[in-house]
Parts: structure tokens; sequence; C-alpha cells
């Protein structure tokens, strides 16, 4: 049995409606044909009600708070006096205040994540946000870069967050005024169960369906991936002759990063073109990525220059999937490796490259599946970690539940409760994918080195003058006729 209260008056709803739960994704239900539970039948043909917009609504089950929600709006009302007039209502989960409410204007600065996601929330307190079950992993929890929230809405911030720190957030009810944040990574959770596929458990959880879907896109077992410009992995040293006239030098290949320069044995210095604009001297300049470098000296013929480099060069990463090879080869009786090509440009580094491609034939060489799970029984936890065992080897593994959606539905004294479950075992392949660029943002935050914030600020000034051997004049009232001085009161 469900209640619903509006404003602490408990009301009737005849239709059914759905409450859907999604990460990052506030519900909201529709009730429609709604109407005070305390009214007769003469009263719906003569009484309107129209409940105020953000009032408070409350869905007891069997007693227990089952879900508190806003009353946004109220609409679609029937107003012939000859019909009942019941009324619409749009219902928000409090969440939603996340995106819609203000704004934030403030800079996160030398902050871990952890610190941050407390300090955002700490700034919502008064919508009745509290820090909930805060689980970031030790090596990800690390000082961000300077952020900027200004105009930006919590929601925002809270997806930057959950993007730097491979984390997932969602909101859960605490009490009617009170809504916890939750940021978690799924690798810390614990299996909250095994999901069986058998006759018994299907029976005494109420299940109706199970169906999945497999996705057959990610067969590929041999990654190769390129990059026209990396930083090498060995660092080269060469020597060059000076002819007595050129000042500018060319290296055997492009160049990343200059270590060191010696003319003669000698230390010497070195910048970037760019340093040299801003006024910065050295022996030597260099661009990165090409294979020369220069000098405002012209030095005598045979003056030997050593220059010590990290070369920019092409970098290729070829990974393999050697069990799925296998089997395809078993399966066919004939080569199994079926090859991706990829060119990147967001890493920097062959050791980089060599990660992402790595990373790529760990995860993608597991199929994604979603299962769907539909029971008359409220046994799965929305964000839980599951474990499903059933006949099907391939089906085998952990998931996250990632979706739920309730369906109510409600005649006389009965109702009808279905749960409908999304669960996918893919919960960490984008995140381990988007590593690296993960971590730039991290470290880069939204403010660029040189940038800077402005702020409206309200400044109020009030000062005290004194006039020090000041002279004053009276200036005798008159008429206001044209010889009068003029500064002159005017009067007549």
């Amino acid at each position: 049995m469900f209640k619903i209260y509006i404003d602490d008056v408990e009301v009737k709803c005849d239709n059914q409606f759905d409450i859907e739960e999604e990460f990052m994704n506030p519900s909201s239900i529709i009730l429609t044909n709604v109407y005070p539970a305390s009214w007769s039948p003469t009263d719906l043909m003569n009484n309107y009600y129209f409940p105020e917009d953000y009032t408070k609504c409350k869905i007891y089950k069997d007693d227990i708070l089952y879900f508190v929600g806003i009353v946004k709006n109220s609409a679609d009302m029937e107003l012939n006096p000859l019909k009942p007039h019941y009324c619409s209502l749009q219902i928000l989960d409090p969440s939603t205040l996340l995106s819609e409410g203000t704004t934030l204007d403030y800079v996160i600065a030398n902050k871990t994540v952890t610190e941050a996601i407390n300090q955002v929330i700490n700034s919502i307190s008064d919508y009745g946000f509290v820090a909930g079950n805060i689980q970031i992993p030790e090596q990800y929890d690390t000082l961000i870069g300077a952020y900027s929230t200004l105009d930006k809405a919590p929601f925002d911030v809270f997806q930057y967050l959950s993007q730097i720190s491979l984390t997932r957030w969602g909101t859960r009810m605490v009490d009617e005024d009170t809504t916890a944040i939750d940021f978690f990574s799924p690798e810390l959770l614990d299996s909250q169960g095994t999901i069986k596929l058998e006759k018994d458990y299907c029976s005494e959880h109420h299940i109706e369906s199970i169906t999945y879907d497999y996705s057959t896109d990610d067969y590929r077992n041999k990654q190769i991936i390129t990059s026209d410009e990396v930083f090498g992995n060995v660092e080269q040293t060469q020597t060059i002759l000076s002819n007595g006239y050129d000042t500018s030098f060319t290296t055997e290949q492009k160049i990343g990063k200059i270590n060191s320069i010696k003319v003669n044995d000698s230390e010497a210095t070195f910048a970037t073109s760019n340093e040299k604009d801003l006024g910065i001297t050295a022996d030597f300049y260099y661009k990165v990525s090409e294979n020369t470098f220069d000098s405002d000296n012209v030095y005598s013929a045979g003056t030997e220059i050593e220059i010590s480099y990290t070369p920019i060069v092409q970098g290729r990463e070829v990974s393999y999937n050697t069990p799925e090879i296998n089997r395809i080869n078993t399966n066919l009786g004939r080569n199994g490796t079926i090859s991706q090509y990829e060119n990147r440009t967001d890493v920097t580094s062959s050791n980089e490259l060599q990660l992402v491609g790595q990373s790529y034939i760990k995860f993608k060489g597991i199929p994604e599946i979603t299962l769907t799970i539909t029971s008359r029984s409220d046994f799965l936890t929305l964000g839980g970690k599951y474990t499903f065992s059933g006949p099907l080897s391939q089906l085998n593994g952990d998931y996250l539940v990632k979706t739920k959606k309730t369906s109510v539905t409600q005649s006389d004294e009965y109702n009808w409760f279905i749960y409908e479950y999304e669960l996918t075992n893919s919960f960490d392949v984008e995140n381990e994918l988007n590593y690296f660029d993960n971590q730039r943002s991290k470290a880069n935050g939204n403010i660029s080195q040189g940038e800077y914030i402005a702020r409206n600020v309200d400044i109020e000034n009030t000062a005290l003058i004194i006039f020090d051997n000041a002279e004053l004049i009276e200036v005798e009232m008159g008429d206001n006729i044209l010889n009068a001085p003029l500064n002159a009161p005017l009067t007549q």
C-alpha cells in the first residue's frame, strides 16, 4: 500500500506512475488524476485542487518513506463543472536543484578531489545536501589544478570531479529534508550478492524476465596505435662542427626537449623560441618538433657543439589479445587475428602510447554486456555491484546496477510494483581508456597559466574629509538677476 502526501495533505492518484533513477540523472514522476483523499465524489465536482508550486511531495510505501519530491507545476485540469476536477502534477527529485539551483562563484585550488567535493557540498548545504559515501582510490585522490566554478552549477562541478577521479557519483534520499551525495569507484565496492539464473532464485525474488544485450563490436584482438609525434624513450647525443658562418644547426631527429648543450666542452645556455620572444636570453634557441636550433653568435670553424636532447619520433604500439586470437584460430581453423588501426594525437610519449594500447586490449577484449531484469520484488540496489552466475559462461561476472525504474499501479486498495533494473559489466571501460586525458584535466583544471578569474565586488567607501588651512567665503544672498555672482543662490 502506498500513500501520497502533498504539503502533509493526503492525496489520491488513480494512475500508474514511474520513478526512474539513473546515475547523474535526477528522477521525476508525473501524477495524474490527483485529488485530496478526504474528498467525496460531490467534492470532486464542486471543488478545485490546485497545490502551490515547489511544495513538498512525500510518497510512503507501507508507512515507510519511499520517495520525496518537489511539486514543480500543476496543469491539465478539467474545469467543466459537469466533470470531476482532477489535477496533474510533475514531481521532481530534490537533486534537480544541483542543476537548477544557485551557481557557484569561487576557485578550487590546492585541494585534493575529496576536499574539493566537500567544499562544493558545504557551499550548497542550505539546499539540504550532505556528504555521503565518498570512496575515491588513493592514487586518484591527489591535488588538482586550479578550477573556477564561476557561473557553474554544482552538477557541472561534480561531473568534472567525477571524471578526473575515475569515479561515479549519485544522490540518495536520507530523509525528507536531506539528500546525500555519494562518490565511489566501482573497484572499491563489495559485491552485494550473486544473481543466480535458477528457478528457485527467480521464484524467490519474483523475477518476471531477464534479458541481455551482448555487444559484438569488440572482437578485434590486435590493436595498432600510431602517433606522428611523441617523445622518444632514448636520449640522443650529437656532435656538430661549426663551419664558421652558419648560425643554424641541424640535428638528426626532431627536437622534443634539449637536455644540455656544450661548446668545446663548456656548458652553454638554451631556451625555446617562445621564451626568446618573452625576453629570455641564451646561447641557443630551438622550436619543439623541429630538427634545427639557432644561435645569435657566430662560432669559428671547427668549434665542437655537443647537443643532448629527447627526440620527437613517430610512435607505434602493437598490442595483442592472445587468448582471443587462439579462440578464433581454433574455431575457424585459420588465422584468428583481427586488427584495428588508430592514430592518436592525445599522448605525448611512447610510454603513454604503449599503456593506451594495453588498456584498450585489456578492456575492449571483454564484450560489453547489458542485463535487464524485471521483477515484482525490490531486491537490487541502484549503484550496487553484483555477481551474475548462470549456465552461459560468457555472461558470468561482475555487474553494476546502472538504472532502476519503478512502476506503480494502484486500483482501489491494491498496488502493483514493477521494478526494472539495467546492469552493465563495462562500468570501468570508459575511465580506463580516457585515463591520460583525465589526468591532464586534473593537473590543468580550467585555469591555465597566466589566466585569472574576474570577480564582481561591491565596495562601499565612506571617508571623513578634513580641509587644512581652508578659507571659507560666505556668498551674500541676493536677487537672481543677471549681475548676481555665478555661485549665488537662485532666490527671488
